[in-house]
């Protein structure tokens, strides 16, 4: 907050700048120390800086940002703060653009750089540009995730020609670009969504995978985890309760959940069939399950596990790549046990199910060993149903279940 409300102030400073669509051409005194502050000889350290290292057409980098806080209620504020790194001049009128995209709307804050006094043009090689942005979020601004995506466009062929030119990635470093050369820089969760941290338990009692989850840790496991929540943030009804826990011993990490579904089909009896589709979106039952030791979207697991038992796991390097079919030649030796309270595909009313699973750890991407306590690792639930609601989530990413920039974070403990 304090950070925010410094950046505010600056920028009250310049506001006749920052109303302007031009940067400022005669800088005062004022401006001329606000431009040096802002020209750094290194980068910053510590935890709240970012490094990314994303190489636009060789003339900029964005060598990291920061970013105030992750969860913003709607009317309120975040600061982002972007550190560019000038490679080579950059010829023509590119301006700096920040599109923050939720599920139904989109704010935009172009700009040149230090309040537009320092336009990419005057960017000297070999410099650091601070670039200190206020996000403010109108009232009525939606609740569920939001994404920050930057770039650079050519001003002057929009305004002239209502041409679209943006500087394009070459090399997207440790985030990732969309076709349009939108960089993702961050995502922060807007309203009462609660930021998912979790503390995962280990368990003394060995765990039998029947699917029964009537071992003494489940309970607490579950409760530890918290609610789910529709993809944009929304409460469940009651009537689709979904539960899930995770605990862990020397050998393996477990899994639980416990979900309520009044209807329950799934087609498929063969390992690594599409449990997600039923043929169509939306028309199948499956839980899945999102893992990254690091966090940082490289080398991740998605595994998934339908009402019958039957399992779905892939392997990606990066985000969504390889493709899934060439991902899912990854198979971990797993335990599952899936139980239904009803019948499977047929239209006699159902309560739901639970499924149990024990992933040895020899066999997680990134791990191969049981991890040290106190280590932290990015992961994400989600449930899939033909019915009522079509998705829920324990951290909301929006559609996107590859998106684990809001995936929540998981703490090995006692």
């Amino acid at each position: 907050m304090k950070l925010f409300c410094r950046i505010l102030l600056s920028l009250a400073l310049l506001s006749a700048v920052s109303a302007c669509r031009s940067p400022k051409k005669v800088l005062t005194e004022l401006d001329k120390q606000q431009v040096k502050d802002s020209i750094l000889t290194e980068l910053p350290s510590g935890p709240e800086f970012v490094p990314l290292g994303t190489n636009f057409e060789d003339k900029v980098m964005l060598a990291g940002y920061s970013l105030s806080k992750t969860q913003v209620k709607p009317g309120d504020g975040v600061a982002l703060t972007l550190y560019w790194k000038s490679l080579a001049k950059v010829d023509g009128d590119f301006k700096i653009f920040v599109h923050l995209d939720s599920s139904k709307a989109r704010k935009t804050f172009d700009h040149y750089a230090v309040g537009g006094l320092y336009p990419t043009a005057n960017w000297n090689p070999g410099e650091i540009v601070k670039d200190e942005l206020p996000i403010q979020l109108d009232a009525n601004f939606p609740a569920g995730p939001a994404k920050v995506w930057v770039g650079f466009f050519d001003a002057r062929a929009w305004k002239d020609e209502k041409k679209n030119v943006r500087l394009a990635v070459k090399d997207v470093g440790k985030a990732r670009t969309d076709k349009q050369d939108r960089l993702l820089v961050a995502a922060f969760l807007v309203g009462d969504v609660e930021e998912k941290k979790l503390t995962v338990r280990k368990t003394a009692t060995p765990v039998t995978v029947d699917g029964k989850l009537d071992e003494a840790g489940w309970k607490q496991a579950m409760a530890d985890m918290g609610a789910f929540y529709t993809t944009d943030g929304k409460p469940l009804p009651l009537t689709e309760k979904v539960e899930a826990g995770m605990m862990w011993d020397d050998t393996s990490l477990y899994l639980a959940y416990q979900v309520a579904d009044a209807d329950l089909k799934t087609p498929y009896t063969a390992r690594d069939s599409t449990l997600w589709s039923g043929g169509k979106a939306g028309s199948a039952d499956v839980m899945e399950f999102f893992f990254d030791p690091d966090g940082d979207g490289l080398d991740y697991l998605e595994f998934q596990v339908s009402p019958a038992g039957v399992v779905f796991d892939a392997r990606f390097t990066s985000y969504r790549e390889p493709a899934w079919k060439t991902a899912s030649q990854f198979n971990m030796d797993v335990q599952v046990k899936a139980v239904a309270d009803g019948s499977l595909n047929d239209s006699t009313p159902d309560k739901g199910y639970t499924v149990e699973v024990a992933i040895p750890w020899k066999d997680l991407p990134g791990l191969g060993a049981a991890p040290a306590e106190g280590r932290k690792f990015t992961t994400n639930f989600f449930r899939l149903s033909n019915s009522g609601t079509w998705a829920a989530v324990w951290s909301p990413v929006g559609n996107d279940f590859h998106d684990l920039t809001l995936a929540g974070t998981v703490t090995f403990g006692q």
